[in-house]
């Protein structure tokens, strides 16, 4: 027979009560010591939990802060084991040292080359260009975490509020650029626009303590539905542009015409003054030389600049009519140079 608490009377010995007294005081002391057993191994486990609640550890790339009664304490914790007071201290902790990455447009699977797929990320990547043509810019936002505690407790939505942002800045960049632009020299350039414009928002105009390391244009392409039209619209550019280049050719030609007549025209200009204010020069010098000689001289130098005045003009004249001053008549006289003929010494 045997009793609810696990005693055994059915065992008990027939000699008499005392030895069934004995016989009780025994199994009660093995159930005291199985008990204290018992008690002993909760102590240990009891002990080895406190503990392990007492001790936090950080990965390489991580950081922490602590939440003591609800209240953020001042000092961040690194990597590695640190200590806390259970029920009192919570723990919260970020990859600070982690590159995290957003893909838009596109989607890159692990150890395989990126893909692209053209039918699930359009969305995300078909945006509007200056000159209103639609494409398709494709590009990766790279960050890392820099203020742990605006990370963890100032954002609710991190990854979905830095989505948002890069979208949107890069929207509103790609739309100051013509379509031409885009897909062939301006990537760079937007991409560096992209990364300053999108760094000052999420650290001032929505603070999410992320720092932006790299922002990559993967590619940039037109819509299919409109590839065609763009090809057409490639083929008229070039040959407009080929038309431009042969009228700025011929431009160039006829500038460079009429700048060489213009300057053989004041080349020309040019000489002619220098003659004619060299003459001048001749002709003042020469006139001072006979007012010098007609002080000296007046009389003199006056018959001589008659006499070779008359000979000057005389000499021009094929005929010559003498009128006499007391009316008595006229004379024609030929030219002497026809009568005389000089001997070809004389001539040389």
């Amino acid at each position: 027979m045997s009793s609810d608490n696990g005693w055994n009377f059915d065992q008990l010995p027939e000699k008499g009560f005392d030895d069934a007294t004995k016989a009780f005081r025994a199994q009660l002391n093995s159930a005291r010591g199985k008990g204290r057993y018992v008690f002993a191994i909760l102590a240990v486990l009891g002990v080895a939990w406190l503990a392990s609640a007492s001790v936090f550890q950080l990965e390489p790339e991580e950081e922490a802060i602590l939440l003591r009664l609800g209240k953020p304490q001042p000092d961040t914790y690194g990597p590695g084991l640190h200590a806390k007071i259970p029920f009192v201290d919570q723990v919260y902790s970020a990859p600070v040292n982690r590159q995290h990455r957003l893909e838009f447009g596109f989607r890159s699977q692990p150890d395989i080359v990126t893909v692209v797929d053209d039918v699930g990320y359009d969305v995300e990547s078909l945006m509007l260009t200056g000159d209103l043509m639609l494409v398709h810019v494709r590009w990766s936002v790279v960050y890392k975490i820099e203020d742990i505690g605006t990370w963890l407790f100032k954002i609710k939505d991190k990854e979905s509020t830095i989505r948002d942002i890069s979208s949107a800045v890069m929207r509103q960049v790609v739309g100051d650029y013509s379509l031409e632009e885009v897909l062939t020299t301006a990537q760079l350039e937007i991409a560096g626009l992209v990364h300053a414009e999108m760094q000052s928002a999420l650290r001032d105009k929505v603070p999410t303590g992320v720092k932006i390391t790299e922002i990559a244009i993967k590619a940039s392409e037109v819509p299919l539905g409109a590839r065609q039209a763009f090809d057409d619209l490639t083929r008229t550019l070039a040959k407009v542009q080929g038309q431009l280049a042969e009228a700025k050719a011929e431009q160039d030609n006829a500038i460079g015409v009429a700048r060489r007549q213009k300057n053989e025209k004041v080349g020309v200009a040019e000489k002619h003054r220098n003659q004619e204010v060299e003459n001048a020069h001749g002709e003042a010098a020469a006139f001072r030389s006979k007012a010098a000689e007609y002080e000296r001289a007046p009389e003199i130098t006056r018959q001589w600049m008659y006499l070779q005045t008359m000979t000057r003009v005389l000499g021009n004249l094929d005929e010559k009519i003498i009128v006499e001053a007391d009316g008595g008549g006229v004379t024609k006289h030929l030219p002497l140079k026809d009568f005389v003929s000089f001997p070809a010494e004389a001539k040389r």
